[in-house]
């Protein structure tokens, strides 16, 4: 095991945390990073809200020793109360700190209690636990952070310490500090999409944040299988997901009666729909910010084709008043980061109920990927989406609730 880390290694951790915009990376960094300050083997991160705590992020090497992405979409929608009756709930209702080196033998004179389902389920046995609360400034307390069964340099679990509880308490407030940022960002890309949802009721927030989550998803996979460091994954993912639900937001410059047109286009009215590549691009053209380079990418090229059939294809300038679309961009040709989308949208549009389709199954949709890849779609991106298809499953299944 590593040698247990100083404060100039907290400030630093702090300092990377601080620098993620996403809520949902951040989320998932910010237990990832206290976890592996005091080497605890796993851990829970929850939400406040609505007098509930949410799971939001679930970490276990013992169960899960190369993580399992598709927990996360599973347990966000769980919650238990905030009362003191469990660990969790007692930190958020009191806003102090538990250190418990047993918690098979807690003392019978507290309100709190341990719930071993989850040990009796897993066949995992949870001892040691250190919880803190992610507390603003203004003491409301936004979630709680749950770290488990600390190990020592052998590998053996132990207690938490004095120190553990002093460093994490400490970096849960910067924490806490960073996920009201990340959310106040959440909020505006959220509200931008609204907007395009006001023109186009098919661009729906809903089907803006599956489009993340199954873009980020693949993104992971795609990066995993090509060896980036997972400090570039985090930084990518940060931006990525933003860029992601932003796809669309150029059908805001659309008129009435392109939005509302059933049936097939002429092509004067197609070349009106395909402006809106243009104008989602026109957002984001600050090429000194890597935000704005992914988001630009993603919304002039996300309905690209891999074979070159799709739109708007080589425009000279975006911002000519008289636009001509060129041929196509193919294959690698166009950026990985609308490739990605590209399959996100498609899969999540087939998926969905609209006015003038029912639903597809999940097995027929990733039947249409297939039979396209290598004609609309990267055949590499396809195979790698198909190959998380539990994860997938797990985001459907959470939108459904």
């Amino acid at each position: 095991m590593a040698e247990r880390r100083t404060a100039r290694d907290l400030l630093r951790t702090i300092r990377r945390i601080q620098k993620i915009t996403d809520l949902t990376v951040l989320l998932e960094s910010v237990l990832h990073e206290a976890r592996a300050f005091v080497e605890a083997d796993a851990g829970t991160l929850y939400l406040a809200r609505d007098g509930r705590l949410f799971f939001s992020y679930i970490e276990n090497d013992t169960l899960f020793p190369e993580g399992n992405p598709k927990e996360k979409y599973v347990y966000s929608e769980n919650s238990i109360p905030i009362d003191k009756n469990s660990l969790a709930g007692y930190v958020a209702s009191t806003g102090e700190a538990l250190m418990i080196d047993n918690v098979y033998d807690i003392k019978s004179n507290v309100s709190y209690s341990f719930n071993p389902s989850y040990d009796k389920l897993t066949q995992y046995k949870t001892q040691s636990i250190l919880v803190v609360p992610l507390m603003k400034s203004d003491t409301v307390v936004v979630g709680v952070l749950q770290l488990i069964n600390r190990k020592d340099r052998h590998g053996d679990v132990t207690a938490f310490n004095a120190d553990d509880r002093l460093y994490i308490t400490y970096f849960a407030e910067h924490a806490a500090d960073a996920i009201e940022k990340a959310d106040l960002s959440r909020q505006m890309v959220m509200r931008m999409v609204e907007m395009a949802e006001l023109r186009d009721p098919c661009e729906s927030v809903a089907h803006a944040r599956r489009v993340g989550d199954y873009a980020v998803e693949l993104f992971n996979r795609w990066a995993a299988r090509h060896g980036v460091p997972l400090h570039e994954r985090i930084l990518k993912k940060d931006i990525f997901r933003a860029a992601a639900i932003l796809h669309d937001v150029g059908k805001v410059g659309l008129t009435d009666a392109i939005i509302a047109k059933q049936g097939e286009f002429n092509e004067a009215e197609k070349a009106l729909m395909y402006r809106h590549t243009l104008f989602g691009a026109r957002l984001f053209t600050n090429s000194r910010s890597i935000w704005d380079r992914i988001a630009y990418e993603v919304t002039l090229n996300h309905h690209e084709r891999w074979d070159g059939s799709g739109y708007p294809g080589h425009v000279k300038d975006i911002f000519a008043d008289d636009i001509a679309f060129g041929p196509g961009k193919k294959g690698k040709e166009i950026p990985l980061s609308a490739r990605i989308v590209a399959i996100a949208d498609v899969f999540d549009a087939l998926t969905s109920e609209r006015s003038y389709k029912k639903a597809w199954s999940e097995d027929q949709a990733l039947e249409f990927l297939q039979e396209h890849a290598g004609e609309k779609f990267d055949p590499e991106l396809v195979q790698h989406f198909i190959d998380i298809r539990d994860v997938l499953h797990a985001i459907l299944k959470q939108a459904q609730q």
